[in-house]
């Protein structure tokens, strides 16, 4: 008890100083893993109420998550009946560009309420593009120039640019504008306190920025429901990310051409000695029926490679849509 009692003290700690702002330079990565376990204690709001599947469900999944030397969540829910199957989901797990959808769900409510216009055009200095992080604006256009705001979603979400990414923070205020959002929709579990660039400067701090695989199909499932965009803008978001270009071998991996994925990956940074500390991929799956289905998979601090972690995400996603919910894809 001790012990435990240590470990949600430390994570109230990270959370104090991430919240004022004060980056935990000083802690280590394995502490961080450790406060994940525990971070749900410290959630606001309260999750939706789902049906939970039965227990034998998630005997294939456990076995897949099992095959990976990793620590594997994954959360799906039938968006029409709440049907829910998950693994794993009582830790947070790193959400690296994952957290660009919420970002994109915060810029268009700006929309939606007047602030901010899709066709807006925002000036680029060459400075602003960071040569030391991902970014395909900074390769296409090295000097920078204008752009609409329409353009950095697109960018952002489809092809997670880090450098538009904190563009369009710094544009609605910050990472505590997306953490304000979140409680206002009335979503727990999910936590938005860095920046790309602050990541990419402590690695450490990916494991802030987290997640419940259950959480974020909460977020999923309000985003598709209507309940946190106008129709307009919703569209505009679905279209981005069913056009995603990257994991394309991670959800829709092993699924046929005429089921629909609108979905967002994110990938994490790997240590000296090999250890990925995220390949995740969440998103809406339009089944052949119509039916949809949100699904989470978060795969954390993984020894293994990259393929095979997302050959796993993309053997869940087709046990899910062939085995646990065969009758929605008719």
């Amino acid at each position: 008890m001790t012990e435990k009692r240590g470990e949600v003290h430390g994570l109230l700690l990270l959370f104090l100083r991430a919240w004022y702002g004060m980056a935990p330079m000083t802690l280590t990565g394995s502490f961080l893993r450790s406060c994940m376990v525990c971070s749900c204690v410290l959630s606001l709001g309260v999750m939706p109420a789902l049906a939970a599947a039965p227990a034998g469900d998630s005997a294939t999944v456990q076995k897949l998550a099992h095959s990976l030397e990793a620590r594997v969540g994954m959360a799906a829910v039938m968006l029409d009946t709440g049907e829910t199957v998950s693994i794993g989901d009582e830790a947070a797990y790193p959400m690296q560009s994952v957290f660009k959808f919420i970002l994109a769900l915060s810029v268009l409510k700006q929309v939606d309420e007047g602030k901010l216009d899709l066709e807006q055009i925002i000036h680029i200095r060459p400075e602003q593009l960071l040569k030391d992080t991902w970014s395909p604006l900074r390769e296409r256009f090295p000097q920078g120039g204008d752009f609409s705001l329409k353009e950095l979603l697109r960018v952002t979400v489809q092809e997670s640019d880090n450098n538009t990414c904190d563009l369009l923070f710094a544009l609605i205020g910050g990472t505590g504008t997306v953490q304000k959002d979140l409680k206002e929709w009335g979503i727990s579990g999910i936590n938005v306190r860095f920046t790309e660039n602050e990541m990419l400067r402590n690695h450490d701090l990916q494991y802030v920025n987290s997640s419940r695989p259950s959480a974020m199909n909460a977020l999923l499932r309000a985003f598709d429901e209507g309940k946190i965009l106008n129709k307009d803008t919703q569209r505009f978001l679905w279209d981005i990310m069913a056009g995603c270009s990257t994991g394309a071998t991670r959800l829709k991996g092993k699924l046929p051409q005429d089921y629909v994925v609108a979905h967002k990956t994110g990938s994490g940074f790997t240590t000296p000695e090999g250890v990925i500390a995220a390949v995740n991929d969440v998103g809406i799956i339009v089944l052949p029926n119509g039916r949809k289905m949100a699904v989470s998979v978060f795969v954390m601090d993984s020894k293994d490679s990259l393929p095979a972690c997302e050959k796993v995400i993309a053997s869940m996603a087709r046990w899910l849509c062939t085995e646990w919910q065969p009758a929605a894809a008719k």
